[in-house]
């Protein structure tokens, strides 16, 4: 790896961890530069805009959550446990970073402009919202059936995401500086975990 992919990693890198802790108003390019230890322009250079830095750092992992959604190669796995699945997945992905669930609230779901800007890009551009069709058409189907009620696919993802947002904004802090008890933590999600897939399930199949 040559001297200028170093740089624009090391960028990348710095600009996740200040985002993650500061938020992105209250980051600066030159703040990260100083980190980095660069200059400014450079920083420019590579990523034209502090926008453009916040969407290159994080589109992949919002490309993996909206990945995830494409039914499972293995077809004996019925669609609720599918749905158990992803809600293991994403309680995952946040169990991670303490610093993640707040972010989200307060830069995509609080951030309309931002918002609008996600739902175009990943769920409904046709280079990227495949995985995201392949799901409106599993749940529709499912709904054909009786298995479940019938519901719009993008409803039932915000109902999944709010849930499992709202466990981590309550949740215990303090876990990744030692400030809390992380088994009480850990106990605390876990039975999140569970209600918010009872919620789910049962939600659907009421008739």
């Amino acid at each position: 790896m040559d001297r200028n992919q170093n740089i624009e990693k090391r960028i990348l890198w710095v600009a996740e961890r200040l985002f993650l802790e500061k938020g992105f108003s209250g980051t600066s390019t030159t703040e990260i530069a100083k980190v980095v230890g660069c200059n400014q322009a450079l920083i420019h250079y590579y990523f034209r805009t502090k926008e453009k830095l916040f969407w290159d750092v994080f589109a992949p992992k919002m490309e993996q959550v909206v990945e995830y959604l494409d039914p499972p190669l293995d077809e004996s796995v019925d669609f609720l446990e599918r749905l158990r699945n992803i809600i293991d997945f994403y309680f995952g992905v946040l169990e991670l970073d303490e610093r993640l669930a707040p972010f989200i609230v307060n830069e995509l779901v609080m951030n309309p402009e931002r918002w609008d800007m996600f739902r175009n890009r990943y769920l409904r551009s046709e280079s990227r919202s495949s995985a995201f069709k392949r799901f409106e058409v599993m749940v529709d189907e499912e709904a054909a059936r009786g298995t479940i009620r019938s519901v719009k696919a993008i409803d039932l993802l915000l109902n999944i995401f709010s849930l499992i947002l709202s466990a981590f904004i309550i949740a215990p802090k303090g876990f990744a500086s030692g400030e809390c008890d992380s088994i009480s933590r850990k106990d605390y999600l876990d039975h999140r975990r569970e209600d918010i897939k009872g919620m789910i399930i049962n939600g659907l199949i009421q008739k």
